[in-house]
């Protein structure tokens, strides 16, 4: 199959595009420590990426959000875009898309510093028309707000763009938007929740993906 007459494609960003899994961990168990709490594995946190904090932070204590948020963005400041690497193949795709002249932005749940961070690093900047970090939606995926802004400040509509994400959060999320999605496999696990959310096509790479777009006619 290919997606037909796309002009905009909307990536997530961690476990799609970038991988800052040691970052993460980093910064919630420094977190957690300052609470009081034990550290938790890696693989422990790791399944929580791409899900809203807080979501993470009630299966590990029952104590302040808002104190644990805190001392989760203090450390992450200083870990989260120096742990993070491009996924295989994801900087060549975005180069890709980008000069077949197609919109490229980005919806996550990570904050607008770090997303800055990422970017910068990466040097991707110059590939990325817009994105819409956690601190500018109400209600973050896999509610939809974070897709429908983003399309609205790509000046993007729902019947020329497409949505890459890889967990079932990104499914959800553009699937409520009504947006076509592809779900790639994660570098975090949960394959088979992910297919079981019925994506439009499931990827076992992102480097295939440019293969499933057509050339934007003038």
């Amino acid at each position: 199959m290919k997606f037909r007459g796309i002009r905009n494609v909307i990536f997530d960003l961690d476990g799609t595009l970038i991988d800052s899994s040691e970052g993460v961990v980093e910064a919630t168990n420094y977190a957690l420590g300052q609470l009081g709490e034990q550290p938790r594995k890696t693989s422990e946190i790791t399944g929580y990426i791409g899900s809203p904090l807080k979501t993470m932070f009630e299966k590990f204590s029952q104590k302040s959000y808002e104190e644990f948020w805190r001392h989760f963005q203090k450390k992450g400041r200083k870990t989260i875009a120096l742990s993070a690497r491009p996924l295989d193949g994801a900087g060549e795709v975005l180069r890709v898309i980008y000069r077949r002249g197609l919109k490229i932005g980005i919806a996550t749940t990570k904050i607008r510093v770090h997303i800055d961070g990422i970017l910068s690093r990466m040097g991707w900047i110059d590939y990325i028309q817009d994105y819409v970090g956690a601190d500018d939606v109400a209600q973050v995926k896999p509610h939809p707000e974070a897709f429908l802004k983003i399309m609205s400040l790509m000046g993007a509509k729902r019947e020329n763009s497409v949505v890459v994400g890889d967990t079932i959060n990104d499914v959800l999320a553009a699937q409520a938007a009504g947006l076509p999605i592809v779900a790639v496999r994660s570098p975090y696990g949960g394959e088979t929740e992910l297919k079981r959310s019925r994506p439009d096509l499931f990827l076992e790479r992102l480097s295939e993906l440019p293969s499933y777009l057509e050339e934007p006619h003038a």
